[in-house]
């Protein structure tokens, strides 16, 4: 079938397209023309330089430079290349690719997916699949219902709403959205803000700040120039070469920070696990830590300067003044300027702030023999990761689980097989270390610790029986009492032990005889990974909330800490 060919033309409007629709630019036909090459011959009505055209096959459309063009409904795909002037759509029903064209405004939506490269600026409402964009001007768009995928960009990125995981590179202008339903990576980019990323947010080489209210999984951060906030990060937190502000009001994993501090700056975090502070010879910082019922602990540090204000708060300097122009004009890498003012609470977790090649010499226990014969750093590290890292993971599992049995009926052996290896392998070493604890202490510091630990492990049961809310927080609270109590048990036979000197002999220090197979330790009683599983089939079963969850096991594992007695 011949073309059809279309004279003096501005501006063209198609109506509908029952297939798919392919528009390109050609140089070379003079100006105002227009070729339409299509199955069935396309309807046209022309009203003076605007001409409206429907087809009822696949179409495909040549353009002269400088004529616009309007698409209404595109029932198939739209591949649309090589002009410079606007494109304006209100539906497209399949695909839509576009290269080396202007800019493109979405009135209503695209149905599929949408690639663009080497164009101008978008901006409209909604494409309900993913959105992949390379070498263009800017976006400003409602929703992306997929994913988005982003790379060298010139202004500014604007999109309210990401369903799914947005990975972004090489951006010289903001980005900006409300929501990303998934994670949110991000590199060689200006500043970020974004009110919600449901998984992880990793960003680095960024010019600007970053700005988060949640954060549903874990955040790293590595080389800011700018602020760094988030209000919520539901994982762990890793910091590292940020040059402005750092507020992290609430981290519910472990956070790890590194330098350089910037002097001048404020950090201020708040986190329910373990806090680890990485500092060199240079940095310079004035530090206010209330560690709750964890400990603060400085290795390699001179403490000197330090004052505690109570059992677990401490506040003072550490580092050369860089204020002082003699101090800033020896130390390398220094620029002068006070202290960087650094601000750390938790409520159950250790703070830990540490010279590089210090922690192993510094968490040794000395002694040799009797309740000195202590464990050495690798156990410690292995304890404390897993209370910290075991409520993530559960979250984790149950996130992929809930998934499946919504899917597919019950758990399937697979997953069962992954929970037990993941968290039995710990704990067999937690275990392991609380068996020659017992084995070293007293003989009645021994058989309290057994009684601690039935108690420990009835509590947990008790509370994914079931019962209301409030009952399973009561239990919670009792398993944490209970951890606590352990816990000073030990270092109460610790300090009895060493105020009597290692050399003295004692009755009650002599190592008692192992537990018959009628009264078992306190380990034996932890039921490895039978507390976990138990746990896990109640957040199935409906009688536990998977926050509920999170917070018992997070108490179950507080009974690890008790090894920290041989400090």
């Amino acid at each position: 079938m011949a073309d059809t060919i279309l004279e003096g033309v501005e501006s063209i409007r198609v109506i509908r397209v029952d297939g798919n629709l392919k528009i390109r630019g050609i140089e070379s036909v003079a100006a105002g023309k227009v070729i339409i090459d299509s199955g069935a011959t396309p309807e046209v009505i022309r009203n003076g330089n605007v001409a409206e055209i429907s087809a009822r096959s696949s179409a495909t459309i040549s353009l002269s430079p400088g004529v616009a063009i309007d698409v209404e409904d595109a029932a198939g795909k739209l591949d649309a290349s090589d002009f410079a002037t606007p494109l304006f759509l209100t539906r497209v029903r399949g695909n839509f690719h576009a290269r080396r064209i202007g800019a493109v405004t979405i009135r209503e939506s695209v149905a599929g997916n949408f690639s663009l490269k080497e164009s101008g600026s978008v901006e409209g409402r909604k494409i309900s699949g993913s959105l992949t964009v390379e070498s263009s001007r800017s976006i400003s768009l409602s929703q992306v219902a997929g994913d988005f995928y982003c790379r060298d960009v010139e202004g500014e990125i604007a999109i309210e709403k990401i369903s799914g995981t947005a990975r972004l590179n090489a951006l010289r202008g903001p980005f900006i959205s409300r929501l990303v339903g998934g994670h949110l990576e991000i590199e060689d980019a200006a500043d970020v803000e974004a009110g919600v990323v449901g998984g992880k947010l990793r960003a680095s080489n960024l010019r600007g700040a970053l700005r988060a209210g949640k954060i549903g999984g874990k955040l790293a951060v590595d080389n800011a120039a700018g602020e760094v906030a988030a209000g919520y990060v539901g994982g762990n937190a890793r910091i590292a070469r940020v040059g402005g502000a750092l507020t992290l009001e609430e981290v519910g994993g472990a956070i790890d920070l590194t330098g350089p501090y910037p002097a001048g700056r404020s950090w201020s975090i708040r986190s329910r696990g373990r806090v680890s502070v990485d500092v060199d010879a240079q940095s310079s910082i004035e530090l206010d830590a209330s560690a709750g019922w964890g400990r603060i602990r400085t290795c390699g540090l001179d403490a000197a300067p330090l004052k505690w204000l109570g059992r677990n708060h401490v506040h003072g300097t550490f580092g050369p003044d860089t204020a002082s122009p003699e101090n800033a004009a020896s130390a390398e890498n220094a620029e002068g300027g006070p202290r960087m003012k650094l601000t750390i609470e938790t409520k159950v977790a250790d703070i830990i702030i540490a010279i590089a090649g210090s922690r192993e010499r510094d968490f040794r226990f000395r002694g040799d023999r009797g309740f000195g014969r202590a464990f050495g750093a690798p156990f410690e590290e292995l304890a404390r990761e897993i209370g910290e890292d075991v409520p993530a993971f559960v979250r984790t599992v149950m996130d992929a689980a809930g998934k499946f049995v919504a899917e597919t009926g019950p758990l399937s052996t697979g997953i069962v097989r992954e929970v037990k290896r993941s968290v039995s392998q710990g704990l067999r070493e937690v275990e392991r270390a609380f068996g020659e604890i017992e084995k070293s202490v007293p003989a009645d510091v021994g058989e309290k610790l057994s009684s601690l630990g039935k108690e420990i492990s009835d509590l947990v049961s008790q509370a994914v029986r079931g019962g209301t809310r409030e009952a399973r927080n009561e239990m919670r609270d009792r398993v944490r009492e209970a951890a606590r109590e352990m816990r000073e048990t030990i270092r109460t036979a610790a300090r009895e032990r060493w105020s009597r000197g290692n050399d003295e002999p004692s009755e009650s220090a002599a190592p008692k005889p192992a537990a018959s197979p009628s009264k078992p330790g306190a380990t034996e009683k932890l039921n490895r990974e039978d507390a976990i599983m138990e746990i896990l089939a109640a957040v199935k079963d409906g009688r536990l909330e998977p926050d509920e969850a999170d917070d018992l096991i997070k108490a179950w594992m507080e009974v690890s800490r008790s090894s920290d007695a041989r400090r």
